[in-house]
């Protein structure tokens, strides 16, 4: 079967079958257990990277390593709108009274199978300090498109090629995200970039020697170590046994059936590939944040938790809050649009987001017994606990080893 031209319609192509074309490539003769190879073992041909010339498609780099991405520059950026920004207004959050906090060290406690519920019942409360911390996030949703050469076992049928007409640019293909803001990537083949050759693993002919007799068929015996035999001992001394696992120390090859020749797992024995460059479209989320929180309770905290959105900004191109009460937001909302603009620049910039986050923060000072002015917090709209001065840890039912 002769290869057509691009862009042709070819005939199917018969497939190669184990048992095809006669028996095993060698005889048993002159070859020795050395040859051998072991069952499931790769070829070393296999892991070495695979190079092929495609054919010269404008925009494309179609020659070099099978499977190597190649970068596509990003088209030109959104640019920022002129004039002023949008009115940003901005919401307030509630705060929590001595009976929420007791309520809210009581779950804690029960949380935590060894901690002791008295000190939590008879705690007295002497500072009760409400706060809000802020959590800015500015989140930027950009595309990347890389392409490379690729190629798939060709059963027949149409082949796109050039004489369909010119490839599209690669940024010229239309793709959209499923969903804005999350991790995802497609794989798109790029239209009139389509040739067929021969495999170039088996040199067109659909099947590969098998490494496990190195084309022999059969492989030593396990069962009697190649000897064909067993030596069994008896009363009357020992006796020699023909092994019933094989005949001469020998045994059929299970991987390729006795053929001595396995499917060529690169055409999957239809002897040419069709070769042609895919687009690669990535999308990808880069999220920054900000936290501000003044007291003693570490500030990582606050990522994890729900609080009240006092300001959400979703476009194109964000502004940055200017108008804040607070300027450590207005200075850090602006850092981190700066930094993004710079840092994705190569890539194609969808759509951002920007959120400020008001979370509950109460500061609780505390006396119990001996212990004078304690503290926890309770945090974040779920009411957790962060409390690591706790008295009580460790119950009598449990053994410290």
């Amino acid at each position: 079967m002769s290869e057509g031209p691009p862009g042709s319609v070819e005939t199917v192509p018969t497939r190669w079958q184990p048992g095809q074309d006669g028996g095993p490539l060698n005889t048993d003769e002159g070859a020795s257990d050395e040859e051998e190879g072991k069952e499931g073992e790769v070829d070393e041909v296999d892991k070495k990277p695979v190079t092929v010339k495609g054919l010269q498609i404008e925009g494309y780099d179609t020659s070099g390593t099978v499977g190597q991405q190649h970068k596509v520059p990003a088209p030109p950026q959104p640019v920022q709108p002129a004039g002023a920004p949008p009115d940003m207004t901005f919401t307030e959050i509630s705060v929590l009274d001595d009976a929420a906090c007791r309520e809210a060290i009581l779950a804690f406690v029960a949380q935590h199978c060894c901690y002791g519920s008295r000190p939590a019942k008879n705690m007295t409360f002497t500072k009760i300090t409400p706060m809000t911390a802020l959590h800015y996030t500015l989140e930027s949703y950009a595309e990347s498109r890389s392409t490379s050469n690729e190629f798939k076992p060709y059963r027949g049928g149409p082949v796109d090629g050039p004489s369909n007409g010119p490839a599209p640019p690669p940024w010229a293909i239309p793709c959209q995200a499923d969903n804005l803001f999350q991790d995802q990537v497609k794989l798109l083949e790029v239209p009139h970039t389509s040739h067929v050759q021969g495999c170039h693993r088996c040199d067109s002919k659909g099947w590969l020697r098998c490494s496990n007799c190195n084309g022999r068929g059969r492989v030593r015996c396990g069962a009697c170590s190649g000897r064909g035999y067993h030596r069994r001992r008896t009363k009357n001394g020992t006796v020699r046994r023909d092994c019933g696992a094989c005949v001469g120390g020998r045994r059929r090859c299970y991987t390729c059936g006795g053929d001595g020749r396995v499917t060529c797992h690169i055409c999957d024995g239809y002897c040419k590939l069709r070769h042609y460059i895919e687009l690669k479209v990535t999308y990808k989320n880069h999220l920054d944040d900000y936290i501000l929180e003044k007291t003693d309770m570490p500030d990582e905290l606050i990522r994890d938790v729900g609080g009240k959105p006092v300001f959400e900004q979703t476009l194109p191109k964000v502004w940055p809050i200017t108008s804040y009460p607070v300027n450590d937001v207005n200075d850090n909302s602006q850092r981190l649009v700066a930094l993004h603009q710079e840092t994705y620049k190569t890539k194609r910039t969808l759509m951002q987001r920007q959120i400020l986050r008001a979370v509950p923060v109460t500061e609780t000072e505390w006396d119990w017994s001996d212990l004078k002015n304690m503290k926890f917090w309770v945090y974040g709209n779920e009411k957790r606990v962060y409390c690591p001065d706790y008295p009580h840890t460790c119950c009598w039912g449990c053994v410290i080893l």
